[in-house]
């Protein structure tokens, strides 16, 4: 037998040892399912056995090249730098994610490998080919800028599950530096600065030399192999996809292969180019061309199926009744889960929050109460204008909004900030969005005396110091306050007792979060303290504890909850109301589901004043034939209610269920007409 023969008899073994393996391993995962899943087992069967089939492949190619590796890689020593880099940063989204193993997976694998060393390729071959200054300058910078963002795309990744997206420039500036680093251990701090720095040091280029490869002939190489592996991984991700739903019994298998897409995309992405256009383009933008904001209509099998999952596309209000309360302040806490808190989640330890779990145990609360929106001018947007998509270039001097009818009835809106006025120009975009007639920040906190500001800005003990003040002085007004606190922004959270000082099983559970909870809980407790002693909590008052939207999912936050529904872009926030006068309260349908844009429908029924017309949410004290929670990320609508959660992205050209395509549509259909009516 020739040595080609040997070769091939060896492959054809190894494949069917391979394919044998994956064959039984399939057959005793799934031996205990009566009947026995004979179409899934095949299905696992031969998706474990393309992908050994695609990695012994990979490992051929290399083997029948090994000779020409190491001088490979020393010529192109840049390209293997941010190689290695993705292939961790690969291993890590795979783990992070907890993504199948499967034939796709590698093949995104193998794909995202190459589109983020491509651009990095290219610039070494040209490099290689004209060997000048300049060019060895405009080779350093393509690597060394695709490396920091590779860094930072990876900490994003970390913090919130998903590559950068285009929200983060719209909050990218030195205050949210100075705050993240400030509240990022040394050591992290300490190591990313050593990976910049190492990255510089590993920018090395071989000499030039006289013998050159055909440039022609490589470029034309790298667009092919390019071409076939993204044509290739996209391909078969639709094949796969469309037969698996041709063939009967594996109608589960569908929906994971739907859900497993997204996450394989994210494999495959190149983050330099992703990073760039996110910078650039405002791609998070539900519709990109004003032209396009034409009158959308709900179908009659839009409206019918809106109605069963309980959605009134266009809510009526009842004329209020008379005010139950003078004066409302609205607490609103930074990035907090509803399972921060130990009342609904055992892992947090029983001394974290035992004041938040008191008021949870004998005040009105809701237990299903979700973020609307992400992050938080986002989630402000749904708190205040009962909206689901917010969109800044959109004027909102005649958008309604809970400020704007509560000053029309003659009550003081005031909104007490932590963070810099000029972070984001919320000064000026928030009085002209929401409509506050008075908004305070650091800056003005400041300037009243108070110290102590670090990171993000102010920390809760002296946002509540602050807001008891302007509550006592304007006890006898009618007052709508809002108070918006930062110490638990993400990445880590900020805490202003010692370590010594918090309780043994709060301070070694391990996780930054918790011990910001106590913080937060603390401050809390010590709040109402004083609201009482001063004479604060009488029976004209209420105060809601909430928060502008739920954390990014990832960090510390995948560790402590459990339940991947509950880990999603949009998921529970706390809501709880607080007042010495509950009566008013009584009706409120607290096991219901709801979210962000029905709060504001609610104060106002409880403030007397009337409802806006273009709000979206529902008064939370009425009865509803099927109560919902609604919320919107990434161009993805949410939907969660006792009997089924959906999600439905907005731009999907054929939904494969009529509600999400009725969901998508309502959204929509709001979207566009508040253009219309606004623009």
């Amino acid at each position: 037998m020739s040595n080609k023969g040997k070769k091939n008899f060896f492959i054809i073994i190894v494949l069917t040892i391979a394919f044998a393996l994956e064959y039984f391993t399939a057959e005793s995962f799934l031996a205990g399912i009566v009947p026995f899943p004979f179409g899934e087992m095949w299905l696992h069967t031969l998706d474990g056995f393309l992908r050994d089939a695609l990695l012994l492949g990979a490992a051929l190619m290399l083997y029948s090249r090994r000779k020409r590796i190491p001088d490979r890689a020393k010529r192109y020593e840049p390209v293997v730098v941010v190689g290695v880099s993705y292939l961790l940063f690969g291993c890590f989204i795979i783990s992070f994610l907890e993504m199948d193993k499967g034939f796709l997976t590698a093949l995104a694998y193998f794909t995202g490998l190459f589109n983020n060393i491509v651009i990095v390729l290219l610039g070494a071959m040209y490099y290689h080919h004209w060997p000048t200054k300049p060019m060895k300058a405009v080779y350093f910078c393509i690597y060394y800028l695709t490396c920091l963002i590779m860094i930072f795309d990876a900490i994003y990744f970390w913090t919130t599950s998903m590559h950068v997206e285009s929200v983060l420039f719209d909050n990218l500036n030195h205050y949210a530096f100075i705050g993240i680093v400030s509240t990022t251990a040394k050591w992290q701090v300490a190591l990313v600065a050593g990976l910049i720095i190492l990255y510089i040091l590993l920018f090395k280029v071989s000499k030039p030399r006289r013998s050159k490869p055909n440039f022609t002939w490589s470029l034309l190489c790298v667009v092919m192999f390019g071409m076939g592996l993204n044509l290739s991984y996209n391909l078969l991700s639709m094949a796969v996809y469309q037969g698996l739903d041709q063939v009967s019994g594996l109608d589960i298998e569908v929906d994971m292969e739907k859900s497993r897409r997204p996450a394989r995309d994210m494999l495959a992405t190149p983050v330099n180019v992703n990073f760039v256009g996110r910078a650039l383009f405002k791609t998070d933008k539900v519709v990109k061309n004003p032209q396009d904001f034409k009158e959308r209509v709900l179908t009659d099998q839009d409206k019918k199926t809106l109605k069963e999952m309980g959605i009134v596309p266009q809510p009526i209000y009842a004329k209020p009744g008379k005010a139950q309360y003078d004066r409302v302040v609205l607490l609103v806490l930074e990035s907090v889960h509803r399972e921060y808190l130990h009342f609904y989640n055992p892992k947090i330890p029983a001394g974290t929050t035992p004041f938040l779990d008191k008021l949870l145990a004998k005040t009105p609360h809701f237990s299903h109460y979700y973020s609307t929106g992400v992050p938080t001018t986002q989630g402000l947007n749904a708190t205040f204008r009962s909206q689901v998509i917010y969109d800044e270039d959109l004027p909102g001097k005649n958008q309604g909004s809970l400020y704007r009818a509560a000053q029309g009835a003659g009550y003081k809106g005031i909104f007490l900030n932590a963070s810099s006025r000029y972070y984001n120009k919320e000064y000026l975009e928030y009085p002209r969005q929401f409509g506050m007639e008075e908004y305070l920040a650091k800056e003005d906190l400041a300037a009243e005396g108070y110290t102590g500001a670090s990171g993000w800005g102010f920390h809760n003990d002296v946002m509540y110091k602050e807001t008891l003040r302007l509550l006592a002085e304007h006890k006898d007004d009618k007052l709508l306050l809002v108070t918006k606190t930062l110490d638990m922004h993400q990445p880590y959270p900020y805490y202003g007792i010692s370590y010594e000082n918090m309780p043994p099983e709060v301070r070694d559970q391990g996780t930054i979060t918790v011990c910001g909870m106590y913080w937060v809980d603390k401050t809390l407790e010590n709040f109402f303290k004083e609201a009482k002693a001063q004479g604060l909590m009488d029976k004209r008052t209420l105060f809601v504890i909430t928060s502008d939207h739920n954390p990014h999912s990832g960090g510390e936050y995948k560790t402590l909850v459990d339940k991947e529904i509950d880990k999603r872009s949009v998921a529970p926030i706390p809501l709880i109301f607080v007042s010495s006068n509950p009566e008013p309260l009584k009706d409120l349908a607290t096991e219901d589901y709801a979210s962000q844009e029905d709060l504001a429908p609610t104060l106002l029924a409880l403030m007397g004043v009337i409802t806006p017309p273009d709000f979206m949410g529902r008064d939370l004290r009425l009865p509803w034939d099927k109560p919902y929670a609604l919320g919107y990320f990434g161009g993805k609508a949410y939907y969660y209610s006792e009997e089924e959660n959906i999600v439905a992205e907005l731009n999907e050209a054929v939904p494969d269920t009529p509600d999400k395509d009725a969901l998508a549509n309502y959204l929509m259909y709001h979207y566009t007409k508040r253009h219309r009516e606004n623009s």
